[in-house]
């Protein structure tokens, strides 16, 4: 009996102690302004906050608090922005949902208590979003959508069907990543006016490389992107790169490594040279004769690059130059892109996760797009 007295003591001990532990939230305050509302929360601690905002509502998740009955009350303010609030609790996290008339900026700020406010507080703006940013929108999407002359996107999905191309720790084939991003950046550009992606395979399958010149040809491509994914005995080497084509070799030991394994196969029905000589890369350039189309072809690399840059380590940070002679090609700005190191078993999960295809395919993508302008 006695040990049941003490087990209970210490339960409500424990119990007292942990919400003691919690803050609270003291107070609601609103303000309606001309350009804004602003929501004060008076609270005893230092509160942990998130807020998440979508088209027409605001998400705000206090962590770890408790709310004052006299305050329930309060929360419940409407203007002409906020038209209902609703909250729940998840054990101790606390979830407000603003539902607001359309979409503002909102940003948010946590105060220490000084010599005229006691508590602490969590002040939350909702600001309308100005003439002049809804203009810049505009002006911005336009020129994203706008018709560039129907401007062709030749995207060659590296390796396929009896092409494996490397193969990852994990044994991922490259031929399937590159497939997956190549459709992703498909779809990015087949929504964007005034372009047009063209595939060079769709699934699993191999697509000779003089084949791969036909469609380039036939679709009048005015870039061509290949897509591919990085490979070497050295599992820490990662990053990405842009190659485009020199016709005075390779720019160095890796690019020159490449070259050889690259142009020994001119065969392109022979599965048997396929596998033995492609061990790391299919790597499919353009063969440029003249100096504009190198030009070009440099700047494309250096956009696309800048874009990857936001997204992920660069293994090169400007674009390589490798001696591929394995296509003769009209004068068609070319780069093949070096996604990641699926040598690398971090990379190779990486490219196996489909947010990551997405902000790869999307980098390349952007890059695409300040080519042109």
């Amino acid at each position: 009996m006695r040990q049941f007295i003490a087990l209970l003591i210490t339960l409500l001990c424990i119990n007292a102690s942990y919400a003691d532990n919690r803050a609270t939230l003291l107070d609601f305050s609103f303000t309606t302004l001309e350009k804004r509302t602003q929501i004060i929360i008076d609270l005893d601690k230092k509160i942990k906050y998130s807020i998440n905002t979508n088209v027409q509502k605001i998400h705000l998740n206090i962590q770890n608090v408790k709310l004052l009955s006299q305050t329930y009350d309060k929360i419940f303010y409407t203007d002409s922005r906020i038209k209902k609030t609703h909250i729940k609790r998840q054990k101790n996290t606390m979830n407000f949902v603003f539902s607001t008339a359309e979409k503002y900026n909102v940003n948010s700020y946590l105060l220490q208590p000084d010599e005229k406010y006691q508590h602490h507080r969590l002040v939350i703006n909702l600001n309308n979003i100005t003439a002049q940013q809804k203009i810049k929108k505009q002006k911005n999407n336009k020129l994203t959508r706008q018709n560039i002359n129907q401007k062709t996107i030749l995207i060659d999905a590296g390796h396929g069907g009896q092409d494996p191309g490397a193969i990852g720790y994990r044994h991922t084939r490259e031929k399937h990543i590159t497939l997956s991003i190549a459709k992703k950046l498909a779809k990015l550009i087949n929504r964007t006016k005034g372009m047009k992606a063209v595939l060079t395979r769709r699934g699993d399958y191999f697509v000779g490389l003089t084949k791969r010149i036909k469609i380039a040809q036939a679709n009048k491509a005015s870039v061509f992107v290949s897509i591919h994914a990085d490979a070497v005995q050295r599992r820490s080497a990662r990053g990405a790169s842009v190659y485009t084509l020199s016709e005075r070799g390779g720019s160095t030991k890796f690019a020159r490594q490449l070259e050889r394994s690259q142009n020994i196969w001119q065969s392109f029905d022979s599965r048997k040279n396929l596998i033995k000589n492609d061990q790391y890369l299919n790597k499919i350039l353009w063969d440029f004769s003249r100096k504009d189309r190198d030009i070009q072809s440099q700047k494309l690399g250096y956009k696309i690059l800048k874009q990857m840059s936001k997204i992920g380590y660069l293994h090169k940070k400007t674009p390589q130059k490798a001696g591929f002679i394995v296509l003769k090609t009209p004068a068609i700005p070319s780069v093949l892109v070096e996604t990641a190191f699926i040598s690398n078993p971090l990379e190779e999960k990486r490219l196996n996760n489909t947010k990551e295809q997405d902000k790869i395919a999307n980098a390349i993508y952007q890059g695409i797009l300040n080519y042109y302008r």
